[in-house]
């Protein structure tokens, strides 16, 4: 292996790990970014109480069918992304969340708007996997990252990633208070802006500890294929500086101030990138399941779902 110092690096960080134990590492504050040590951006801690808190009276209006949003957004509530529609009026708090309606069908949520039987309402395409995630949240034409889709790193977002960091990415999840370290926000323009692609690649596929940092953040790598990581990192970067939204239509059309990164390696360029294959190596080297005959497939592309290959991705790249 090439990066043999960087091996040795981890293998010595796991093994201090083992000897003073998690909450030491977990209790580390700083990270990196562009190579050089800075404060990770995090809520505090009453935030993240606050938005903990908030979710579970999120819930418990929804099971009562009340409307409105707890983040003041109706109809439509971003920590757990359920949209809230009425028949008439959707721009004023008196909506109804779907569920304990006496009216039955007159008022619903998103939950109702999927396509049931693609085949016969002329839906035959893969978005029809993408239903619940295109209903309620941006729609993106053009990518950050080349051979990367956002529109698919949402749903690989929306499934995996929120708990932690949020369902706009401010850190604000409903287990970040449970953490310590609390997850990054992802959304901090003066820190994104110096975090590589290879170094949130890096981050996502290996977890935490690949980078040095908590074991609070998982490998994803026997979870996800590649193609969906560099999906999600082209996600986040569509999300740059974006604030909380204070209507519908601020939410629904995010204005991100990422610039792409000179020289950075993306989807496209991946499989021929020295520093990425280097990386690619370590990881699959951690991972378990990756003995020849394996049933798990390591790095590289994989056919499956609505996921395309880099070269195939119809989003325009937008510099």
């Amino acid at each position: 292996m090439k990066n043999a110092k960087l091996k040795i690096g981890l293998i010595a960080v796991a093994s201090l790990g083992m000897m003073w134990g998690g909450a030491a590492v977990a209790a580390e504050k700083r990270c990196t970014a562009g190579g050089q040590k800075v404060e990770c951006p995090t809520v505090t801690e009453e935030e993240a109480k606050k938005a903990s808190a908030a979710f579970l009276k999120e819930g418990d209006d929804m099971e009562q069918g009340k409307g409105g949003s707890t983040y003041g957004i109706a109809p439509f509530d971003y920590l757990t992304g359920v949209g809230k529609r009425s028949n008439s009026d959707t721009k004023t708090f008196k909506t109804d969340s779907g569920y304990g309606s006496a009216a039955k069908g007159s008022l619903k949520t998103e939950l109702w708007d999927r396509v049931k039987a693609p085949a016969s309402d002329g839906v035959t395409d893969k978005s029809v996997y993408d239903q619940w995630t295109n209903n309620w949240s941006p729609k993106f034409g053009a990518t950050l990252v080349a051979g990367a889709d956002p529109n698919h790193g949402k749903t690989y977002y929306y499934s995996y990633c929120i708990a932690c960091h949020g369902w706009l990415m401010h850190g604000d999840g409903p287990s970040a208070s449970e953490l310590n370290p609390r997850p990054r926000t992802l959304t901090r323009g003066e820190y994104m802006q110096k975090k590589t692609n290879l170094e949130l690649f890096t981050v996502i596929k290996g977890g935490g500890e690949a980078v040095s940092l908590s074991s609070s953040m998982p490998n994803w790598g026997n979870v996800l294929q590649d193609q969906d990581i560099w999906d999600i990192i082209a996600f986040i970067r569509a999300m740059q500086d974006v604030p909380p939204p204070t209507s519908v239509e601020a939410y629904l059309n995010p204005k991100s101030t990422f610039k792409p990164i000179k020289g950075d390696v993306d989807a496209l360029t991946a499989a021929n990138n020295k520093d990425f294959k280097e990386v690619q190596e370590m990881i699959e080297s951690d991972m378990t399941g990756r003995a020849p005959g394996s049933e798990l497939v390591g790095g590289g592309f994989v056919e499956g779902g609505n996921r395309h290959k880099p070269s195939d991705v119809a989003t325009k790249v937008k510099h």
